[in-house]
């Protein structure tokens, strides 16, 4: 079976310089899916644009094509040593730019110059990991296809917000899951496979591909059954905290509610 999961997590605790917008934006962009992952078209970087983007939750920077950054003159700025659960690598980036997509604009944005998305999406450029998201509330309709931008006035249930080196999370049965619309499987760290099964898939990050093996895992959250089924198992446990990662197509709407720290799941 093959599996893929563009996760990425700098060994760096990063910390988004720019302020949260709380106020009712009423708007958004349309999301259209490569592979069951979402993108974004009409993405601007530093004015240059538009370019489609990868949508993903689960990283906690920006990456852009290393070819489009050369051409729109972005220049290195610094070297992130950066985590997946395939290994560690390190990543050349760029600071202090600037992304605009539909109604919102991001500025002082950290981007790591990698080709790994663009080499298995060709169409995408980059990804709009947590560095632009973390400053806005936001809601990915994934029934609807949108992203939009704003507060809004939801019924359910929140799950506290929990922040993992620069990344959303939330308390569940099987730990704190990092929200990652960028996985296509729900991902445990520190589980040691079912061996007997001798269930094996591919994993594709990052940092290379890797061999995984699965085990039969049940969801729950705030007392919700969400979901059960075989996991992907990692043994290894890539950052302290985090439990595994969660794949966003698990529900139809997400509502991530950075001004109050809070998540609503449809």
């Amino acid at each position: 079976m093959l599996m893929s999961g563009r996760t990425l997590a700098s060994k760096t605790v990063l910390i988004c310089s720019i302020g949260i917008t709380a106020n009712p934006l009423f708007s958004g962009v349309k999301m259209h899916f490569r592979e069951g992952l979402p993108v974004v078209d009409g993405v601007y970087v530093n004015g240059h644009g538009p370019y489609r983007f990868l949508v993903d939750t689960g990283t906690n920077i920006n990456l852009i094509e290393p070819r489009l950054a050369r051409t729109i003159g972005m220049n290195a700025t610094f070297q992130d040593e950066v985590a997946s659960p395939a290994g560690m690598t390190r990543l050349p980036g760029s600071d202090g730019n600037e992304i605009e997509l539909g109604p919102v604009k991001a500025h002082e944005q950290r981007f790591a110059f990698s080709g790994a998305v663009h080499s298995l999406l060709p169409d995408v450029q980059g990804v709009l990991g947590q560095w632009f998201l973390s400053g806005f509330d936001y809601m990915l309709d994934l029934r609807g296809k949108r992203l939009e931008f704003g507060k809004q006035d939801l019924n359910g249930r929140r799950a506290p917000l929990r922040m993992r080196n620069g990344r959303t999370a939330v308390s569940t049965s099987l730990g704190d899951l990092v929200l990652d619309s960028g996985a296509v499987r729900l991902v445990l760290f520190g589980v040691d496979p079912d061996r007997d099964r001798g269930d094996q898939g591919y994993l594709q990050t990052v940092g290379g591909p890797q061999i995984v093996g699965l085990v039969f895992s049940r969801l729950t959250i705030e007392g919700r059954h969400i979901w059960n089924g075989n996991a992907v198992a990692i043994p290894s446990r890539t950052e302290p905290g985090v439990a595994g990662l969660m794949p966003l197509r698990l529900f139809k709407t997400i509502f991530v509610c950075n001004s109050e720290g809070y998540v609503i799941f449809e």
